[in-house]
């Protein structure tokens, strides 16, 4: 599956320095509980679509509590108020999970938004119990958009 974020911050620069941290920030106690490991994600796309690759694939990223074994993390530099997501992220998020769907057999495209609702799911895996948190990126206008432009990949989303 592939799991869609926002970063919420505003520049390549600030969500790349994010990323390349191996300890998790202070002010992120529930994440700490499980770990110090900072968070990661497999791809970033800046605002104005340019991709770039953090990490393969094939690698464990630490994105989407009890989904990070089964899924390709995509962070977008922006957030759903002050530095809204670009058209050209959404056209770049469009053409990389067409790629994805061309490597790995991808059956889910969700928003990090939506990880909640794939706890009923059998791909859901989380060793702590109560573990867990809400999320609301990377904002429901920028999922349908990217959803439409790959609507004949026919991913699933959530269950209902």
């Amino acid at each position: 599956m592939v799991v869609l974020h926002y970063t919420g911050g505003s520049s390549l620069r600030g969500s790349w320095s994010y990323f390349d941290r191996t300890r998790i920030e202070g002010g992120r106690r529930t994440l700490r509980r499980a770990g110090e490991l900072n968070v990661s994600a497999h791809f970033l796309v800046d605002r104005d679509g340019s991709i770039y690759r953090l990490m393969p694939e094939t690698r464990m990223a630490r994105h989407c509590i009890g989904l990070n074994h089964v899924a390709i993390g995509v962070e977008n530099v922006g957030d759903g108020d002050r530095h809204p997501l670009t058209d050209a992220q959404v056209r770049a998020n469009a053409e990389l999970v067409r790629l994805l769907a061309r490597r790995f057999p991808l059956t889910h495209l969700i928003g990090h938004s939506e990880s909640n609702a794939m706890r009923k799911h059998g791909y859901w895996r989380e060793r702590e119990p109560g573990y867990g948190n809400r999320k609301s990126d990377p904002g429901d206008a920028f999922l349908r958009r990217v959803r439409a432009r790959v609507a004949d990949l026919k991913l699933q989303g959530p269950p209902e």
